[in-house]
């Protein structure tokens, strides 16, 4: 994973699960449930309601305490840079810290925040419920303030397999959705750029037309159904701000 860095203002629309976070812990449930990212088809699992919830509610309480700390650690990054003479802002050593210090954490665990434990991709038969899976994992990383770049290569199918069996459990530092650093998931792996691969055909496409502008996003709206590559799906992803 990459991080690009901006105003408090682009990344609010990623401040979803920080508000839902405080919520829960003030009690207001109501408040927390708004906020909470919600597939649009049912979903069958194993898992009882009951476990789901504490194993959310776990996850919840470990991310308020990280934020607690978080904040006691920064307080003290700017204290010594006080005495010493060194930088000063606030917002340097903010990125200091969630970017050299901050605990592991990975995208599925920032999914179980949201009560979404990720459907295994041999059990979305129809196109229709594994485009929903997929976009359903795509807005709660969004709401956690993490966002993917380069994926037309892929379908559907194949774009959710490289979620779901290997990028959602890589780990990464554990930023708050209201950071001012957004975290880019970049999907293109290296072998993609062989001669001829969809990879290699979707850069030279890029090259030809330029990169397509982002789509303004309605509430509830998704890229079409991708079911091989090249697709037209990245200005249709979630971006800060957007």
């Amino acid at each position: 994973m990459c991080y690009g860095t901006g105003g408090a203002a682009d990344v609010e629309s990623a401040r979803g699960a920080a508000r839902r976070g405080r919520a829960e812990e003030q009690g207001d449930a109501e408040a927390a449930d708004a906020d909470v990212v919600r597939r649009r088809r049912p979903f069958v699992s194993g898992i009882p309601a009951a476990a789901l919830e504490s194993m959310a509610r776990e996850v919840t309480r470990a991310n308020t305490a990280h934020l607690a700390e978080r904040t006691r650690r920064i307080d003290e990054l700017v204290a010594s840079a006080v005495k010493r003479g060194d930088i000063v802002d606030r917002f340097h050593w903010t990125l200091v810290y969630d970017l050299e210090e901050a605990p592991a954490t990975t995208g599925r665990a920032m999914l179980l925040e949201h009560r979404i434990v990720p459907v295994p991709p041999q059990d979305l038969v129809s196109d229709d419920d594994l485009h929903d899976e997929l976009w359903t994992v795509i807005e709660a990383l969004d709401a956690s303030g993490v966002y993917l770049v380069n994926t037309e290569h892929m379908g559907d199918r194949d774009l959710y397999a490289r979620l779901y069996y290997r990028i959602l459990d890589e780990p990464t530092r554990c930023l708050p959705p209201d950071s001012e650093a957004a975290e880019y998931i970049d999907c293109l792996h290296p072998m993609d750029l062989n001669p001829g691969s969809m990879g290699s055909r979707m850069f030279e496409r890029m090259e030809k037309r330029g990169a397509p502008e982002p789509v303004a996003r309605e509430d509830g709206a998704r890229g079409p159904i991708c079911r091989t590559g090249l697709c037209d799906r990245d200005r249709w992803l979630p971006r800060p701000g957007v």
